[in-house]
């Protein structure tokens, strides 16, 4: 799965458009989009990212 189609999932789940969300973090919704859009997030920004959204990320080993 792409971080662009989770990413805009989990935002259209819990209301919140990609402009409100970019004020969140402190950026331009246009530098956000672009960053998703190229997959160019960090570990750590994913991490910011799933913070304000209220999840956790984590590793689950594949069978």
């Amino acid at each position: 799965m792409n971080f662009e189609f989770l990413f805009k999932g989990k935002l259209a789940e819990n209301g919140i458009s990609m402009r409100k969300f970019a004020e969140k973090l402190n950026v331009s919704p246009e530098n956000l989009s672009q960053k998703v859009k190229r997959g160019s997030i960090t570990y750590d920004y994913a991490q910011e990212i799933a913070d304000l959204l209220g999840y956790d990320i984590e590793w689950v080993k594949r069978k």
